[in-house]
């Protein structure tokens, strides 16, 4: 059987030394957190996917920046090409999960949340050790 290919992107949104991270909806595995965002849809760009994940999943409309980082990962029946990128949420700007998930912000001082995923886990290291 062949494995489908995904494109998705995940946002990075930094705030006073911290950085925003969601649960994944109930019943879209796997669960833990992750840097929110979603699939690219056929057409859309990276930054046109990231903005529309983050309005339909937490709510808030972002203005989606540069490319971060780049992972690819297999799972039992996708490739997974992972696509991180800078996204600014303007000040005021509320977070409210609309498909169930919870967020929070993490200090990217202290340690890196244990059921962070595996693929988001560089991200983290990344962004750590470039404060």
């Amino acid at each position: 059987m062949e494995k489908k290919i995904l494109y998705v992107a995940a946002a990075v949104i930094r705030r006073n030394g911290k950085v925003l991270l969601s649960t994944r909806p109930e019943g879209k595995p796997p669960a833990g957190l992750e840097f929110p965002g979603g699939k690219i849809e056929s057409g859309e760009s990276l930054k046109a996917a990231a903005e529309r994940e983050l309005r339909e999943e937490l709510g808030v409309e972002v203005l989606a920046l540069d490319e971060l980082f780049r992972i690819s990962h297999e799972t039992e029946k996708a490739v997974i090409h992972l696509r991180f990128i800078r996204a600014f949420l303007p000040e005021g700007e509320a977070v409210t999960p609309l498909e169930g998930q919870s967020f929070d912000w993490f200090d990217l001082r202290g340690e890196m949340p244990p059921e962070l995923l595996a693929p988001d886990r560089p991200v983290w290291e990344f962004l750590a050790g470039s404060r």
